[in-house]
C-alpha cells in the first residue's frame, strides 16, 4: 500500500467514525453528552465508566481475534458482519476511551 493509498484509507475511515458515531452515539447517548451510556451503566454497576467501555471494546476485539486466528488457520471468516465493521467499531470505542480520559481531567 502506497503512502497515498494510506492516506485514502485514513480518510475513508474517518469519514465512517463520524457517521457511525452520529448514528449509533445518539442512540446509545441519548443526550448531548456522547459518554452518558458509559456513565449510565458505570453509575448502576458501581464501576468507572471507562471499565464500561473496555467491556464493550473487548466484544469487538474478540470478533477480531476470531477473524485473525481464521486467517492464522486458513478457515473462512465466518463473522455476523464484516471485519471493517469491527475495526471501525473498536477505533471508535478507542477514541471514546481517550473522550472520557480528557473529559475528566
Amino acid at each position: 500500500m502506497t503512502a497515498q493509498e494510506f492516506e485514502q484509507l485514513l480518510a475513508s475511515t474517518h469519514d465512517r467514525l463520524l457517521t457511525l458515531t452520529r448514528t449509533k452515539g445518539l442512540e446509545y447517548a441519548g443526550s448531548d453528552d456522547q459518554l452518558a451510556n458509559f456513565r449510565r451503566l458505570g453509575d448502576r454497576l458501581g464501576m468507572p465508566p471507562e471499565a464500561v467501555l473496555f467491556v464493550y471494546l473487548s466484544k469487538h476485539m474478540d470478533s477480531i481475534t476470531t477473524y485473525i486466528r481464521g486467517l492464522t488457520e486458513g478457515l473462512p471468516p465466518s463473522l455476523s458482519e464484516p471485519i471493517d465493521g469491527r475495526i471501525d467499531d473498536a477505533i471508535l470505542y478507542l477514541v471514546l476511551l481517550r473522550a472520557l480520559g480528557h473529559d475528566s481531567l
